[in-house]
Order: structure tokens, then C-alpha cells, then sequence
């Protein structure tokens, strides 16, 4: 009797038939819908059709208004045309919006099979509410352009009288101003473009740790989307026996990643990237990078590293600064004691700016120091961070040692902070911060000040700019490496 009921499948049982039939269901219903979000987003941004839609847009409030005014030349099958051209373009993008809504929810709550949750990934319900939101706005869109049509065609058709002709025609030329006012929203950045992160442009950091242990990997997963996170994270997971006996997982990768870099920049050639990639993973995980059916390959990385440049290019003019010293082996390595860097976006909107600093302790022995990071009018305007300096190894001057190992040697043995400035948003102008190093006894060792310009309109430092410009790096570097 055992026997028996110990091979009854239940839904609960490793081996049951439910569990896993009821998973392939679930598999197909995310790929159908995932399917659709690709089509309706493909036949959203083909060109010319998003230029299209925006001309439309402009000439729908004309056309109406034209009319109400009772000029000559203006006629009733010319605005027509004009709202059921538009209402037509619409019906791809209102499409695309739903089906992306569906498909970012699919990705985000339902794992499918996975023990694991998003929840624990920052940004979840911001890219879910971002997608609604978009879904709102297309529907009004739509909704504005099919009425803005009836109003014209019940004009035409019917005599209504003056009044109520006016009345019809006032409000399709509102309707289309409505029309328009929301395509310069939407159309200017379409989400879910790409197939491999479709959710990377709708992400944007919210939380990161003060002081960054491996700059180029902490700061790229910082910006990578709840689900590439957790992707992420299980692919590391899978490093842990495909990397050199010297290495962790997360060592391999930062290697990889300032290889990636400097390939980026041409100060190092395909062949050489894959010699240092050998350099810390086993022939298996190198052969992984190549394959392009792999999540996590070259070109991705590339793409990831190009999504998080665009995103905070400050750590990167760090980088390019310390990597330029190392190249010159100037003096301004070793020169001083201690050697602060630091950078500060120019101008910077809504209220918001990243700082990051590099230190490098030339003492030859480890110190705890504090950084005051004072923000005039700023929320707050004092922050304190400690932290333990270790000892940076010497790099002499005139020597021959490899680029990529005298860089790596000056990032692991840097303190690298990441700092989140705010202000209210009455302020403007220019504005001072000032980074003070000071010692275990509370001497000052440095200090910097340097300014940034507080603007009230979105500029190149905004969130929402960034994001778009992230964005467009990726489209551009895919482009680039699929020719």
C-alpha cells in the first residue's frame, strides 16, 4: 500500500506531471506575450513611422482649427484623412504598450519555477508603474485622436447648426493638441526595444552602496535592471568552478570588464581581450563569452559597460584621468601622500548630481580616514563617510609593466566612493561642494572644491536624459557590432 502511494503524482512532488505541465503552460503564455511585445514594438519605431506620427500630431490641431475659423481652403476630407491616418499609426504603439506591460510584469512577478522573487531587486514597481503610465498615455492618445475624427466627420455629415459645428470642431482641435502634447512623451523614447535587456531603459538606480569594492562591477550592477540583476547574480553563481585558482568570481570579472574598457577606448586589440580573459577564466567560461547564445557574452558586456558609461560618465573621466598618469607614469601618482580625485557633473538638473572620488594612500601604511563632503544649501549639506585606507603599491616612473595590470593595480588599490548630492528644487546657479580628507585624529590631508550648475530645465545630467542617452548608446553600439 506504500508502494503504491508513494507513485501517485501530486502537484506538490519534484516528479509530478501537474507542476511541470502547469510551468510549460506558464513558459508559453510569457513567450506568446513576449512575441507580440516584440512585433507591435518592431512595427512602433520602423521607420519613417515615428516621424510620421509626430507630423500627424502637428497638422491634427491645424487642420482643426482651420476649420473653425471658416477659411477658404480649408476642408473637411483634408482633416479626415489627416485624424484617421493618425488613429491608425496609433493602433501599433497602443498595442506595444500593452503587450510591454504584460511582458515586464511576466518578467518581473511570475519566475516560473524559480524559488527566487524580484522583490529583493530595487525598481520593480517603478518600471511596472512607468509602463502603466505609458499605457494611459497612449490610450488617451488614441482615444483623442478617434474622437477628434468623429467630431469632424459629424460636422461634415450632419447640419448641426453654428453652435454645436463649433462646438465639434473646438474640441477636435483641443483633442489634437491633447494628441500631440503626449507624442512628444511617447515618441521620443519607445521602451523594450531590446531583445536581450528589454528592460534596461526603463531602470534607472535608486540605491548604491557609498563606497564602490570593485568600481566597474559595483557600478554596473547598480544600474542593471531588476531582472538582468538577477540574472546577474546567478551567472556569477555559475563562475565559482570557471575561473584561475587565483581568482573569485568577482575578480574575474572586474579583469574582464577594464579589459572590456580599454578595448572600448583602442588601447587594446580583440586578440589581447581574449588573453586577458583566459588570464582569469578556465577554457569553458571563455568559450561561453564568445557564444552568443549566452546571456552574459562579450557583446553584452559591452553593451552593459556602454549602458553604464552613458549613465554615470564621471567614474569614467576618473578612470580615464588615472589611466592616462598611468600611461605617462607622471609624477602625480606618487608625488603626494595622498592623491584625491574627483569629479562632479558641470550642470546638473532636478536637484541631483553624483560626485565620485578615487583616493590613493601613498603612506605605505593603512590609515582611517573620514571624507566631508560639504554641499552648499545641499540635503544635507554635511556628509560623513569613514573608511580604511590601505597602502597603494608603487607604480614607478619610466617602467615597462603591462597597461591593463598597472590600471588594475591603481583600481584595487583605490578608495572609490559614490555620492548621491540632492538639493531643493527652488535652488539655482552656481554651487559649491567641497570634499575634505581628514586623518584618525581629525587633521585635514586634503581638500577640493569644485563647482556644478544648478539648472531648472532637464539637461544632459538628468535622470530621464541619461536614461534615453543610455539607451541610445546600446542601440548604437548593437548596431555597430552586428555589421
Amino acid at each position: 500500500m506504500e508502494d503504491s502511494k508513494s507513485r501517485l503524482p501530486t502537484p506538490y512532488s519534484a516528479s509530478g506531471r501537474f507542476g511541470s505541465t502547469r510551468q510549460r503552460a506558464l513558459s508559453r503564455r510569457v513567450a506568446a506575450r513576449d512575441a507580440g511585445r516584440r512585433l507591435w514594438t518592431k512595427l512602433s519605431v520602423i521607420s519613417p513611422t515615428p516621424s510620421l506620427r509626430l507630423l500627424l500630431s502637428i497638422l491634427a490641431p491645424i487642420s482643426a482649427t482651420l476649420l473653425l475659423t471658416d477659411w477658404s481652403y480649408a476642408y473637411h476630407e483634408t482633416a479626415i484623412a489627416i485624424f484617421a491616418a493618425l488613429t491608425i499609426l496609433l493602433i501599433p504603439t497602443n498595442l506595444a504598450a500593452i503587450f510591454s506591460r504584460m511582458s515586464a510584469r511576466d518578467r518581473l512577478k511570475l519566475r516560473d519555477g524559480s524559488k527566487s522573487t524580484m522583490d529583493a531587486y530595487p525598481g520593480v514597481e517603478r518600471i511596472l508603474n512607468s509602463l502603466q503610465e505609458r499605457l494611459l498615455r497612449e490610450r488617451i492618445r488614441f482615444f483623442a485622436s478617434s474622437l477628434g475624427l468623429l467630431s469632424i466627420i459629424t460636422v461634415w455629415n450632419l447640419d448641426a447648426g453654428p453652435t454645436l459645428d463649433s462646438l465639434l470642431l473646438a474640441s477636435s482641435g483641443v483633442l489634437g493638441a491633447l494628441c500631440l502634447w503626449n507624442s512628444f512623451h511617447l515618441d521620443n523614447s519607445i521602451p523594450m526595444r531590446s531583445n536581450s535587456f528589454p528592460l534596461l531603459s526603463l531602470h534607472a538606480p535608486t540605491l548604491h552602496n557609498s563606497i564602490l569594492a570593485r568600481p566597474l562591477s559595483d557600478l554596473m550592477v547598480a544600474h542593471l535592471d531588476p531582472e538582468t540583476a538577477a540574472a546577474w547574480d546567478e551567472w556569477k553563481i555559475t563562475l565559482a568552478e570557471s575561473v584561475r585558482e587565483d581568482q573569485t568570481p568577482g575578480s574575474a570579472i572586474e579583469h574582464l570588464l577594464r579589459a572590456l574598457h580599454l578595448n572600448a577606448q583602442g588601447l587594446l586589440d580583440d586578440d589581447r581581450l581574449m588573453t586577458e580573459a583566459k588570464q582569469v577564466f578556465k577554457i569553458r567560461a571563455t568559450d561561453h563569452l564568445i557564444d552568443k547564445s549566452n546571456k552574459f557574452n562579450l557583446k553584452s558586456l559591452r553593451a552593459l559597460l556602454a549602458h553604464t558609461k552613458a549613465w554615470e560618465p564621471g567614474l569614467f573621466r576618473l578612470i580615464d584621468r588615472l589611466q592616462d598618469a598611468a600611461i605617462r607614469r607622471g609624477p602625480s601618482l606618487n608625488s603626494t601622500p595622498w592623491r584625491l580625485d574627483l569629479d562632479i557633473p558641470p550642470r546638473c538638473s532636478q536637484g541631483r548630481a553624483d560626485l565620485f572620488v578615487i583616493l590613493h594612500n601613498n603612506t605605505d601604511t593603512s590609515v582611517k580616514v573620514n571624507f566631508d563632503i560639504v554641499t552648499a544649501e545641499g540635503e544635507p549639506a554635511l556628509q560623513t563617510i569613514g573608511v580604511e585606507s590601505t597602502p597603494s603599491r608603487r607604480i614607478s616612473q619610466g617602467g615597462t609593466s603591462d597597461l591593463v595590470e598597472t590600471l588594475g593595480r591603481l583600481l584595487d588599490d583605490a578608495t572609490v566612493l559614490w555620492i548621491g548630492l540632492a538639493w531643493p528644487d527652488t535652488i539655482r546657479g552656481s554651487h559649491p561642494v567641497q570634499v575634505t580628507l581628514k586623518g584618525e585624529r581629525g587633521e585635514t590631508l586634503s581638500a577640493t572644491v569644485v563647482k556644478t550648475t544648478l539648472s531648472p530645465n532637464a539637461q544632459q545630467e538628468s535622470a530621464a536624459q541619461r536614461m534615453a542617452e543610455a539607451s541610445s548608446s546600446v542601440r548604437r553600439l548593437a548596431l555597430s557590432l552586428s555589421d
